[in-house]
């Protein structure tokens, strides 16, 4: 218990008092510590708080915002980004859960930031935002290029899309669209990232309404022109989603070799029905492929079966007339 009674000036540097409480056994022994600095269960963060420091990440992000704060009491709003965060790390899915860690002083000291901002800061903070500036903050992912290596073999770039669920249905460019729990108010995202270093190199968010290729070679062509010049684009994958004879033609057009998983429509699942004698080992036990030339010149079709007893795990589809296998396409 400590007293607060006693006027004695306090040491600059927090003090640790340790204690140390023996159990019946002498091994082991109970260690308690007391000490008056800050606690968080976030300060696991500093470690990204730092990162960001040596990277002048709130240099570069304070050029790209288009805030310019006209009150001299508003927070400096590289520390209103940064607390926003610093509250997606700490697992907030809600700006209400973002602003609950005013609670934790700790938290704004570990991100180095004035304090986080409440929720209604938060939605006129994201309120001044418009798609010209979302364009410009998308930058950032571009300046973070910057700092990787070129490659003798070059990159793989990944392209994928999915829905951001929106129960309430309130946010710009909501709108009814399928997700992996049924018909839903959604947005739909559209992002490519670099699989070596596990970095985002570009996003779109689109209306929920959208289809997985609707603007997809436009988005291509555009992440590709960002890229430092002295990154590759050695391969590029894409789901079925992107497997539209638009995006495969701008695929070809940019010289860019690619592999995108195919549908598995009736003329590929006859494909599939092939004797034992069309198939190839793949070196892989359970796997057998089969190369098919595609109807234009330089594009080839490969399937592949895997045998459920051998590879329980595999994925794919199941056909009815051909049991024991699942098969997929690129």
């Amino acid at each position: 218990m400590k007293s607060n009674s006693s006027q004695e000036p306090r040491p600059e540097a927090n003090q640790t008092v340790r204690l140390q409480i023996d159990t019946k056994e002498r091994s082991p022994s109970i260690r308690i510590s007391f000490t008056d600095q800050r606690l968080t269960a976030h300060g696991g963060m500093i470690v990204w708080s730092h990162f960001l420091h040596q990277k002048k990440f709130r240099t570069a992000l304070n050029e790209h915002l288009p805030h310019d704060p006209s009150s001299p009491n508003a927070y400096v709003p590289t520390d209103i980004g940064l607390g926003f965060l610093g509250g997606i790390l700490a697992g907030a899915d809600k700006l209400s859960r973002v602003a609950w860690l005013q609670s934790d002083p700790a938290v704004a000291e570990v991100l180095g930031v004035e304090a986080i901002a409440s929720q209604p800061t938060f939605s006129r903070f994201f309120g001044v935002f418009t798609q010209e500036s979302c364009s410009v903050l998308s930058r950032l992912h571009s300046k973070a290029l910057f700092g990787l290596p070129s490659r003798k073999e070059g990159y793989t770039l990944d392209l994928d899309s999915w829905a951001l669920l929106h129960e309430d249905g309130h946010q710009e460019g909501v709108a009814t669209g399928y997700t992996k729990r049924g018909i839903k108010p959604c947005q739909r995202a559209l992002i490519a990232a670099l699989a070596e270093p596990q970095m985002v190199a570009n996003y779109w968010l689109r209306s929920g309404n959208t289809q997985c290729v609707n603007g997809a070679a436009q988005f291509l062509r555009v992440t590709l022109a960002q890229m430092p010049r002295h990154l590759r684009v050695s391969l590029l994958r894409a789901d079925s989603g992107f497997g539209d004879e638009s995006f495969v033609q701008a695929c070809e057009e940019l010289a860019l070799k690619y592999i995108i998983v195919a549908r598995l429509t009736q003329k590929a699942q006859s494909l599939c029905r092939h004797e034992d004698g069309c198939w190839k080992d793949s070196g892989v036990e359970g796997v057998q492929v089969q190369e098919v030339q595609s109807g234009r010149a330089g594009r080839r079709l490969i399937l592949i079966r895997q045998r459920i007893a051998v590879r329980p795990q595999a994925g794919g589809k199941l056909l009815v007339d051909v049991p024991g296998y699942r098969f997929q396409a690129l």
